[in-house]
């Protein structure tokens, strides 16, 4: 790969920067899924299951804090 072809710094930032929004909406996506509801309809959880959907909703909440402070670093490098 020749210089001319790689991209500036900026341009990588911006591209780092899609891309989290891009693991951020997915995060949030595959979050809607464990809210919905399920069938049958007005059924519980089995435990286990239950305990699972919680344990990843509350990850899905400290990854998506990562991905925004990692987001606002690079916002912070483009000002």
């Amino acid at each position: 790969m020749q210089e001319h072809e790689l991209p500036t710094w900026q341009g990588m930032f911006t591209s780092a920067l899609a891309d989290l929004d891009a693991a951020r909406s997915a995060l949030s996506d595959a979050a809607g899924w464990l809210r919905s509801d399920w069938r049958p309809l007005g059924t519980p959880l089995p435990p286990v299951a239950g305990t699972a959907r919680q344990d990843v909703l509350d990850q899905i909440g400290r990854l998506k804090g990562g991905i925004d402070h990692a987001k606002n670093a690079l916002w912070s490098a483009l000002d």
